[in-house]
């Protein structure tokens, strides 16, 4: 059985500052690390470090080298569009809350990657082109709009939200998806940052997970790599959200969304929760 993920592949800088200043004014930074990101690279790299089988459709730059071969040496199976122009670059800024701004770069080239069939397919933050390209030649597929819901049209929206089987959106996304489409009997998980997620059908909220926090980026990646490989394996929607937060928790505790040892101690809480292996392909 095979997860196939689009999405963005790109590299994360992470600063740290002590605050957001005012328009019109500059901070100095504290520190910063770049990392191996992007949401559907982190979702691939998650599911495969938990066991699963999963295949990445995404569009890199001409300065992908090292990054294709991490992906490589790490199991992950690629299907992309070799673009031109840089990777898309994420410069993600943390004080007392996060900033983020986005470079696409390659992944404005994203809706040229050929239509690809596939079992299951998870659309995460991408080109709104590709998306529709890839949803249309999927089984079952779910639907992540996530920042790059301003790129869509209504029309496209519509399309995968009421297509999609299962949907993924924030609580300030969902306010939108509302008014967009039906989304009655339609299985939707709100993320609800530091409070968990909720079930949409139902309103019944998962609690989060408490621990100390160092950096939040890809802490939702985290939680759909680790919901997907339980999905897969049989387990209903509210089990699979209980331990997505497990994973989600851990994350946090580490910089970068591909720390190796936060995904070992995610692997070894997950096989403990769910008593023996996480995926077997």
């Amino acid at each position: 059985m095979k997860l196939s993920v689009l999405g963005h592949t790109a590299y994360d800088y992470i600063f740290d500052v002590p605050y957001h200043p005012e328009k019109g004014y500059s901070i100095y930074i504290k520190n910063y690390t770049r990392h191996y990101g992007g949401g559907a690279a982190n979702i691939c790299y998650g599911a495969k470090k938990l066991g699963m089988n999963c295949r990445l459709i995404s569009s890199f730059g001409r300065d992908c080298k090292r990054y294709e071969e991490h992906l490589k040496k790490h199991g992950v199976e690629l299907h992309i569009y070799k673009s031109r122009k840089k990777m898309a670059r994420a410069f993600i800024f943390n004080a007392d809350e996060q900033i983020s701004y986005f470079y696409w770069g390659a992944s404005e080239d994203m809706n040229r990657i050929s239509p690809l069939k596939s079992d299951y397919l998870h659309i995460a933050p991408s080109h709104p082109e590709a998306a529709i390209k890839m949803a249309s030649h999927a089984k079952f597929f779910s639907f992540e709009p996530g920042q790059d819901i301003p790129r869509y049209g209504k029309g496209q929206l519509q399309y995968l939200i009421e297509h999609a089987d299962i949907l993924f959106c924030n609580e300030f996304e969902i306010k939108k998806i509302e008014k967009i489409a039906n989304l009655k009997g339609k299985d939707v998980i709100v993320t609800l940052g530091k409070k968990g997620c909720m079930i949409y059908k139902n309103g019944k909220i998962i609690p989060s997970i408490p621990r100390k926090a160092i950096e939040p980026t890809g802490a939702g990646d985290a939680f759909k790599a680790t919901f997907w490989t339980l999905f897969l394996k049989g387990y209903d929607i509210e089990k699979c959200c209980y331990i997505a937060n497990i994973a989600s928790s851990f994350i946090v505790q580490y910089r970068g969304a591909q720390n190796n040892r936060a995904w070992n101690k995610i692997a070894r809480e997950v096989k403990n929760n769910i008593k023996g292996r996480v995926f077997s392909n």
